[in-house]
């Protein structure tokens, strides 16, 4: 059908009747990573935003602290994999691969793990009507979500405006694309917060905690991994974020919200 999407021949049971039919399904692939030619992780997802999606996974997982380690980078298309030209420290590499910890998301990569702690939430303030309402935006925002129901979504807010958007299978990579395109235009994410689709696991958190996004804000829940790490790294935690409602996780004590 096209890139993202595929025609698929199924079987519908409805009503107490069978009946074939062609449905639209969303197109999963497996993307590779290669750090100075040697193969880094695969994952599964959807081949669209690629480059970002790489860009802000080596950057959220730590691998890449700032834009200028990334000396070049060659994408290929016939197998869908890139490979990036870094100048980093060997330990660092290293140190992924032994303290990583398989995700939970499409593809099981690793994530690192976090050391120490921060002592105080960041100066942030947001609009309590606009969150209700970017939110409600966002889950409208997705034409792939629309007609396969197949996908998760991210967004970056800034300035009450979602400036960057993104859908993927795994709600990771929805995260990682959006915060690649961010940094491929040299945004400051400290002052961007996270829309999302799904729950908000530790990984999400750990993601937001090395990219310094200040605030994640879901239509889901929040594990209890991801609500004690928003604590220790003081990453505020919006989940379960419907009609005219949410539930603040973290950070509550803080005057973050004002009022229309």
């Amino acid at each position: 059908m096209d890139d993202l999407r595929l025609l698929k021949e199924i079987k519908r049971y409805k009503n107490g009747i069978f009946e074939m039919l062609t449905d639209v399904v969303i197109r999963e692939i497996s993307f590779t990573i290669y750090i100075n030619g040697q193969r880094l992780t695969a994952m599964a997802c959807l081949p669209e935003n690629l480059t970002a999606l790489a860009l802000g996974f080596l950057l959220s997982e730590g691998l890449v602290l700032h834009m200028k380690e990334i000396i070049s980078s060659t994408f290929s298309q016939e197998d869908y994999s890139i490979n990036f030209e870094l100048q980093i420290p060997s330990a660092r590499l290293s140190n992924f691969f032994q303290t990583g910890e398989k995700t939970s998301g499409c593809g099981s990569s690793l994530t690192s793990a976090l050391t120490g702690s921060r002592e105080a939430f960041p100066p942030f303030k947001i609009d309590l009507d606009s969150v209700l309402q970017l939110m409600q935006q966002f889950q409208h925002n997705s034409v792939l979500f629309q007609q396969t129901g197949g996908v998760h979504s991210a967004g970056l807010v800034h300035n009450e405006e979602i400036v960057f958007f993104a859908d993927d299978i795994g709600r990771h990579n929805a995260v990682d694309k959006v915060a690649g395109m961010a940094l491929q235009k040299e945004k400051n994410l400290n002052e961007h917060y996270l829309l999302c689709s799904g729950r908000i696991s530790s990984e999400i958190v750990k993601k937001c905690v090395r990219l310094g996004i200040p605030l994640i804000v879901s239509q889901s829940a929040a594990t209890s991994e991801a609500i004690h790490l928003g604590w220790k790294y003081k990453v505020y935690i919006i989940g379960f974020t419907r009609g005219k409602r949410f539930n603040i996780y973290t950070g509550f004590e803080e005057e973050i919200f004002s009022l229309t």
